[in-house]
């Protein structure tokens, strides 16, 4: 019987970033893939700031920036209109993908925006270059069981039907909103659910960027026919048409060859690919694990797809239980490390959720709408103007600020893991980040003068900044005894220390912030226990 250290189930973006995260960590898995792999239907959209992050630790935001299928110089803008061949109602521009000016000044990424046939093939690509990981595409869990001890499970070869009894430590289900693994442990979602029901139009139109608007990835239609937005597949022919809010007893008179001409005009040439309908939910699993099962990204949470919450999210996922699987088949993770996962990771999905959930309902309900927007009089005019002063106040949160605060500036509250040091969190606002060094928070980025950002000197252990030159020796050699990886790096850089607050910061795996002080702890040993799960 083959036995792995992890079973993946999912081949998805976050299957394939928690194979990449174990491979780079040199944890041996395999990941189980029911399909071909082929991306059918372009979904995800966009690669938040902190996944891309994620990517330029595993050495491939530069790879996935120059590979996202649209041009160089293709910006990333929003634009709001009446229709393509209508009237500008608002918008909010950005710079290209690969434009210096496109990275955030809170970090050394930026933004990507790319689809999902792009994205996945960069990250399979990679995963498959790890030695440590095996990928089974047409292959799916017959059962599974587990014990105390491990994961025993029966796969099925959909292209020879041979079925084959593999086990494992652990198993991480990240097979989508319709898990087979979240199901087989009846574990059940909570939230709400059909949020609506909404079609997807997959079309063909060249010259479609090259309306009076000019280029951008997303254009939101605004009139009395439809409520939807079209987004960029590639920058150059594809485009995906989300029409909203139609009613169930719509559905099987929906006509997507109308509904593209109300959102496109009659001078706009198309070719009609494909249609598909799909519900918005806002759930979260009642919880993540359940013995040596895990779950991760649409299976543990689905969103409104708005403000780019899910597929990032999920990643987020995998980069946590990642790092925490690894160090406990390292040997130096303690028995309460993997019970952190769900603590840290369960409140993230549900402001996530939350915060796509507001922004569809700010869209619905605070965007001023009359059917004589689209006409050209004085009353048209005016109500476009009152339409684009709702839309800069109440969308420049999602379009303009990036959600910085909430991709950047989430933290782990509560967590087990992180050592509080009695401090007040830092006011978390969606859309601003405030820099901290608060345990549980993201370390801040700041470019050092060398040129390097701070981010990159994280490698895959614990980190320790000292910036004072403090003698850290107890605290080492704590974490020393506990076989905890642990590298120290002094630098001796004001602007670090105004934005770290404090002398000593001890970093995690993941980057997140695990303990802070001035001064070296009385109780180092019992830090490094807790940091590493041990108490």
């Amino acid at each position: 019987m083959n036995h792995y250290p992890v079973i993946i189930a999912g081949g998805g973006p976050v299957g394939m970033a928690l194979a990449i995260e174990l491979g780079w960590r040199s944890i041996r898995c395999l990941l189980i893939e029911q399909t071909d792999g082929t991306v059918e239907f372009p979904t995800t959209n966009l690669a938040n700031t902190r996944t891309c992050e994620h990517l330029r630790r595993w050495g491939i935001a530069d790879r996935m920036r120059f590979e996202s299928g649209y041009p160089a110089d293709y910006p990333r803008n929003y634009v709001f209109v009446t229709r393509m061949d209508g009237y500008e109602i608002a918008r909010f521009d950005h710079p290209a993908n690969g434009a210096p000016e496109s990275r955030s000044p809170h970090s050394p990424e930026g933004r990507l925006w790319i689809s999902k046939p792009y994205f996945d093939p960069v990250l399979h690509a990679h995963a498959k270059s790890l030695p440590q990981v095996e990928i089974r595409y047409q292959t799916s869990f017959a059962t599974f069981e587990q014990n105390a001890d491990a994961i025993s499970a029966e796969v099925l070869d959909q292209k020879s039907g041979r079925k084959e009894t593999i086990s494992a430590d652990y198993l991480v289900g990240c097979d989508g909103g319709h898990s087979n693994i979240r199901r087989a442990l009846e574990i059940k979602y909570e939230g709400v659910f059909s949020q609506g029901m909404n079609v997807a139009v997959l079309f063909r139109s060249p010259l479609l960027h090259h309306i009076k608007f000019g280029p951008a990835v997303q254009y939101q239609i605004i009139n009395s026919q439809i409520n939807g937005a079209i987004a960029a597949v590639d920058g150059k022919e594809l485009w995906r048409l989300n029409v909203r809010n139609i009613k169930q007893e719509d559905l099987e008179s929906f006509n997507a060859p109308e509904k593209l001409r109300y959102a496109l005009g009659e001078g706009i040439p198309f070719e009609l690919l494909a249609v598909r309908p799909w519900t918005g939910h806002c759930v979260v699993a009642q919880k993540y694990q359940h013995g040596r099962v895990f779950l991760a990204g649409d299976a543990a949470h689905l969103n409104w797809p708005a403000g780019g919450f899910g597929m990032n999210t999920g990643v987020g996922d995998a980069v946590d239980i990642g790092w925490k699987l690894a160090a406990v088949l390292q040997g130096w993770g303690g028995p309460r490390l993997l019970d952190s996962y769900t603590a840290e990771r369960k409140p993230i999905a549900m402001i996530n959720v939350n915060e796509a959930a507001e922004m569809r309902a700010s869209f619905d309900t605070q965007t001023p709408f009359s059917p004589k927007m689209s006409d050209d009089s004085d009353e048209g005019k005016q109500l476009r103007e009152k339409a684009r002063a709702a839309i800069l106040r109440t969308r420049a949160k999602e379009f303009q600020h990036d959600s910085a605060g909430i991709e950047l500036g989430y933290r782990y509250e509560n967590s087990p893991i992180c050592v509080s040091d009695g401090t007040q969190p830092p006011a978390l606002d969606h859309g601003v980040y405030v820099p901290s060094t608060w345990p549980g928070a993201r370390a801040p980025h700041l470019w050092l003068r060398d040129g390097r950002s701070i981010l990159d000197l994280f490698g895959k252990g614990f980190t320790l900044i000292n910036l004072s030159g403090i003698d850290t020796v107890t605290i080492t050699e704590a974490a020393n005894r506990a076989a905890l990886p642990i590298a120290t790096i002094e630098i001796a850089e004001p602007n670090v220390r105004a934005i770290y607050q404090r002398n000593l910061v001890l970093v995690r795996p993941d980057g997140h912030v695990a303990w802070r002080g001035d001064t070296l702890p009385e109780n180092a040993a019992a830090i490094i226990d807790q940091v590493r799960g041990a108490i």
